[in-house]
């Protein structure tokens, strides 16, 4: 299929947003709650940092993967699915960008600007990145480099910088296990969602206009249970102060 110049530019947008995040980062202290300690130990850094390892991963996943393919996974989706190629595969087009700029440039920035004051929400995408990232990794060993179009950012980033996270959060007592659990959630429940799109359109409940009506969803998912859950835990969920520099 002849992709139109939206459907191949923006993964490259998301290339130059990461890129350019990854350097505000590391090369100054906006992202962080203080300027004192390692960033490596700051939960509201550790919140921004989610967003440009999306933002790389789409790239891989849609603009340019390890065996240079360009939008390769829609096509293995519907392949998947049992449906035609584009363009005759009904999974509407404006639903990839729609889904992955929503997430990459909307709300997981929200979540970690949200950090500050509750690290509930501004963690959740943490959960959809370590489900993500395990389904990428087995697909792969499962079907071999056919299906591991962002399998190197997904093992490189998303696992890895979970795992920190997690040890982070529980080392310096910052969050609960509870409220932990509560963040995670919202972005496995959001993977879960987004498989759930497919499903239930190819079960007939709805069609092209469902699938991106349910996307509006799956991006707000993390928040909204972030949300819900710091109603009832309370959204400052801190113990102890954070641990020192390490």
């Amino acid at each position: 299929m002849a992709w139109s110049t939206w459907d191949l530019g923006w993964p490259w947008m998301c290339l130059g947003g990461g890129l350019a995040l990854f350097a505000v980062m590391f090369g100054t202290n906006a992202m962080r709650s203080r300027s004192t300690g390692s960033r490596w130990w700051d939960p509201v850094w550790l919140a921004w940092l989610v967003v440009p390892m999306l933002m790389l991963h789409m790239f891989e996943e849609y603009g340019f993967d390890v065996l240079g393919r360009t939008y390769l996974l829609p096509e293995t989706l519907c392949k998947n699915l049992g449906y035609p190629p584009y363009p005759s595969c009904p999974i509407p087009i404006a639903h990839y960008p729609l889904i992955n700029v929503g997430i990459a440039w909307v709300t997981a920035p929200l979540a970690a600007w949200l950090s500050r004051r509750n690290l509930i929400i501004g963690l959740s995408w943490y959960g959809l990145l370590m489900a993500n990232g395990l389904l990428h990794i087995v697909g792969t060993i499962a079907g071999g480099l056919e299906a591991g179009s962002g399998v190197l950012t997904a093992a490189v980033f998303f696992v890895p910088s979970f795992c920190w996270m997690v040890y982070v959060v529980r080392k310096s007592d910052i969050m609960t296990g509870k409220a932990l659990a509560v963040s995670v959630s919202g972005g496995v429940i959001a993977h879960v969602l987004l498989g759930a799109v497919y499903g239930l359109q190819k079960a007939g409940i709805y069609g092209s206009a469902g699938v991106l009506a349910f996307d509006v969803g799956v991006i707000a998912t993390p928040i909204l249970v972030g949300w819900m859950g710091s109603k009832i835990l309370g959204p400052m969920t801190a113990k102890a102060p954070l641990a020192a520099s390490v």
